[in-house]
């Protein structure tokens, strides 16, 4: 077979190191939009299966159409400026999509898209191109590194380990360090610095810089560092705002994503959700069972940390104790939301299940709050049998656990099949609707309640009494008929008996898959 010449194919040979570097870079900044994507969407369309499913499908699109296209310019004449040129195209298709995420949002919301195709449609807008033109790099750079066919297997085979190896710490770097360290408009627009940079780096030799786009780079890239940033903080789980809001007192809303997920005010008795309310009256109800001795509470899932304060401020208390896996939040909520670290609730930053997992087995709580569900992101490993199996041994006889699930009466999924997992660990289980007209009302939440001893219901009536006419300050947002409300026996047998449901375990549990047709319905 008659060896390829440099002269025919390719301008010159690339040196070994330089086109390992330029893979190298190519990759690496791949991954890091890759993974810096959900963070980029979570605050306009949340965290969901659809979120993922759509980054992740769009960027492989993008690789596989810009191998194909990348081979096709290669075959064409590859030369060192065609890998300068796609790093500058790449670096100006990086830096562009930074503005592109609010206006595609909304476009979105006004054309009222369904969300798995509202997400499509935004990843395929704002991290398409970018997948596309990097993924033409790799086959130009083979390319030029092919001075015969002799070698075709090792020389393919390196560029390609490259690729993979800086996918491997593009992923790792952005997830374990950049996200917590750094902003997303900072990450975007470093990233497209570093592909402008070796943009220059392969012209370097060439016909270099005309001015003119170098100077329009320089501009998009000094006007999104000086940009008023979407989010008051990033976290590594949430870009967190802080909004004033007045619901008949002034307060400030925490915003966790695109959600309003805490609302606070100056005086912590006051609650501004129907899931609160029935917090209140379980809490009310257990301290009516232990006669108002002091209470132990476990909140998984601290946010605003809104019912820590409610208790504290209500009852006495030995062990007020709130885990809450994300540092930033307990960070806002004290610079922002007024919460003192010192103020005589325990604060854990860790995962409510690993909290759990080394707690002392001699440790008792009288009332464990569960509110680590964030919108439509359900973390799986709190909603299954072995954690509930683990909660339960840390609960006091007469305690009770309450946790709030998302749904609706024509889906039901994730609220029969949390009563149905309960069910398999506790004896007794009972559910809040909140609404009168939950059958009716489409998206609602729902509180259960679990105990090892039956609920008394008139010591449950008796409990929302004293609530509503004690402990929360007015005005209250859901009327006390509601709040008190819990399904009869014959409900839970029918709800059961007429929605899908699942036992959840650490090894089957699909809660994105059954909160699904809710999300879909209500965007």
């Amino acid at each position: 077979m008659e060896e390829r010449t440099n002269s025919t194919v390719n301008e010159r040979v690339l040196p070994v190191i330089p086109a390992h570097a330029f893979v190298f870079v190519a990759s690496f900044c791949l991954m890091v939009i890759e993974i810096v994507a959900g963070r980029i969407m979570a605050p306009y369309l949340g965290t969901s299966i659809y979120s993922w499913t759509s980054i992740i499908g769009v960027i492989l699109t993008g690789i596989t159409v810009g191998n194909w296209c990348g081979g096709v310019i290669a075959d064409r004449g590859a030369r060192w400026k065609t890998v300068g040129s796609m790093f500058f195209v790449a670096a100006f298709a990086t830096v562009i999509s930074y503005y592109t995420f609010q206006p595609v949002y909304f476009a979105i919301s006004r054309l009222e898209m369904p969300l798995p195709l509202a997400t499509f449609v935004f990843s395929l807008i704002a991290f398409f191109p970018v997948g596309f033109l990097l993924s033409t790099i790799t086959p130009v750079i083979i390319t030029l590194r092919l001075d015969s066919l002799k070698k075709t297997g090792t020389t393919v085979g390196g560029i390609y380990a490259v690729s993979a190896f800086a996918s491997i710490v593009g992923t790792f770097l952005t997830g374990y360090v950049l996200i917590g360290f750094l902003t997303v408009r900072i990450i975007v627009l470093m990233v497209a610095a570093v592909l402008m940079l070796a943009g220059i780096l392969a012209l370097a030799d060439k016909d270099l810089v005309r001015g003119g786009p170098m100077v329009v780079f320089l501009a998009l890239l000094w006007m999104g560092l000086l940009a008023k940033p979407f989010c008051k903080m990033e976290t590594a789980y949430y870009c967190v705002r802080i909004h004033a809001i007045g619901t008949g007192q002034e307060g400030s809303a925490m915003l966790l994503d695109h959600l309003v997920h805490s609302f606070v005010t100056p005086d912590a008795r006051f609650l501004a959700y129907d899931y609160e309310a029935i917090y209140a009256v379980a809490t009310e109800y257990v301290s009516l069972k232990k006669d108002a001795a002091p209470l132990d509470a476990l909140f998984i899932g601290g946010g605003g940390y809104v019912m820590p304060r409610y208790v504290q401020a209500n009852y006495k208390a030995d062990d007020l104790t709130v885990v809450e896996i994300d540092p930033g939040v307990t960070y806002a909520a004290q610079a922002y939301l007024g919460f003192d670290p010192k103020g005589g609730i325990h604060n854990v930053n860790n995962d409510g299940r690993v909290f759990l997992n080394g707690l002392a087995s001699d440790k008792k709580y009288d009332i464990i709050f569960g509110d680590a569900f964030n919108d439509y992101s359900i973390p799986y490993h709190l909603t299954t049998k072995e954690f509930v199996q683990r909660l339960r041994s840390h609960l006091a006889p007469n305690g009770v656990y309450a946790l709030n699930v998302i749904d609706s009466d024509v889906n039901g999924q994730v609220l029969a099949s949390f009563m149905s997992t309960l069910g398999q660990v506790f004896p007794h289980v009972e559910v809040a609707p909140l609404q009168a007209e939950w059958r009716t009302a489409g998206r609602n939440t729902f509180v259960i309640v679990a105990s090892d001893i039956p609920i008394d219901r008139r010591l449950w009536h008796e409990a929302a009494d004293v609530a509503f006419a004690e402990r929360m300050s007015p005005p209250q947002i859901t009327p006390q008929a509601e709040v008190e409300y819990l399904f009869s026996e014959d409900e839970k047998r029918d709800f059961l008996s007429t929605h899908r449901h699942l036992t959840l375990t650490d090894d089957y549990a699909p809660v994105d898959n059954l909160i699904a047709p809710v999300f879909r319905k209500s965007f």
